[in-house]
């Protein structure tokens, strides 16, 4: 059945009144606070007390936080923080609305953690550097083992995202002596310092370069915070040399971007093996160190207690057949 819509020819005198129905259908609060995302950024800012912690958390920067509470502030006539040198603090009003949003939000989550999803669905979580080279290459071959089942695809980057248990199953770094019953091991955790070719030329390192060798050249941090991932200091630690950093660094919040930057001679980057091999075979990348082993983490398909045990046997069947076939040469 086709619907269509036939257009009225209304007077214009009707259109004040047509406005005001309009306006009296919109929410009031999208009429004061047009961008709700200016409340998600207050949220976290207020949670933790720091506009820089709340970029971090929010994976934007400490100017973009500070220009949303402004227009927060701006747009709601109220004064949410107070502002002194190198610290912010929650007004009283600032204070009262945090915890008017913080129980809004938990209200929405709820609702949407009690409304189930068709059983026709399942809804896999990875973060990105998994999906990019393992999950996005194979989209199609994953939908037909899936066969009349939808797929959603959700991308996480830290634990904390998992929390709500709002998957089916999870593809997750993490230790092998915390995973539940049914949990897929899929390959253990195995750090190698990379760089570009032309990084680790200027830089006099290869593949059978020391780990003392590294510790005064540049290196690309990823944040591990709330994360399982081997760290710089845990590399060096792996091969019985103390290191800790002696300057400033930049830290990133995702691994692609670590691997960009390091594709691009930034610096040298930690990466994962069974995540990186194609980028190496291609040649985007080399290896300067040694690889390190650590035993206690793993790379997991972790199923949700709710999940249909059939489905997830149906991804981890994919998963096998994904990790015996080449991976597309391509970078990160």
């Amino acid at each position: 059945m086709m619907i269509q819509l036939a257009a009225t020819a209304q007077p214009f005198n009707c259109l004040p009144t047509m406005l005001s129905d309009y306006a009296r259908r919109m929410h009031p609060l999208l009429e004061r606070v047009p961008r709700l995302q200016l409340l998600a950024v207050f949220e976290s800012a207020g949670r933790l007390g720091s506009f820089t912690k709340a970029a971090s958390e929010l994976g934007i920067t400490q100017p973009a936080v500070s220009r949303h509470i402004r227009d927060l502030e701006r747009s709601t006539g109220v004064a949410l923080f107070s502002r002194s040198a190198n610290r912010v603090r929650l007004s009283a009003d600032g204070e009262m609305l945090l915890g008017v949003v913080q129980q809004a939000l938990a209200g929405v989550n709820d609702h949407l953690r009690s409304s189930p999803r068709s059983p026709r669905t399942f809804l896999l979580a990875a973060n990105p550097g998994f999906a990019q080279q393992w999950l996005v290459p194979h989209l199609d071959r994953l939908q037909s083992a899936l066969d009349d089942v939808d797929l959603w695809l959700r991308l996480f980057d830290r634990n904390q995202e998992l929390e709500d248990d709002a998957f089916d199953a999870a593809i997750h770094l993490t230790p092998v002596s915390q995973t539940p019953t049914g949990t897929r091991l899929l390959f253990s955790e195995v750090v190698v310092p990379v760089a570009s070719p032309e990084c680790a030329a200027s830089l006099s390192i290869g593949p059978d370069s020391q780990p003392e060798d590294l510790f005064d050249l540049p290196k690309l941090h990823l944040d591990n915070r709330d994360r399982h991932w081997l760290d710089w200091t845990g590399w060096f630690a792996a091969h019985g040399r103390s290191w800790s950093p002696t300057t400033a660094r930049l830290s990133y919040n995702n691994y692609a971007l670590v691997m960009n930057d390091a594709i691009a001679g930034r610096g040298i980057a930690l990466a994962w093996r069974g995540l990186v091999d194609s980028t190496l075979d291609s040649g985007g990348l080399v290896s300067v160190g040694p690889d390190a082993h650590n035993p206690v983490n793993a790379y997991q398909l972790i199923p949700a207690p709710s999940a249909s045990p059939e489905i997830v046997e149906r991804v981890a069947r994919w998963l096998d057949e994904v990790r015996n076939t080449p991976l597309p040469h391509r970078c990160i």
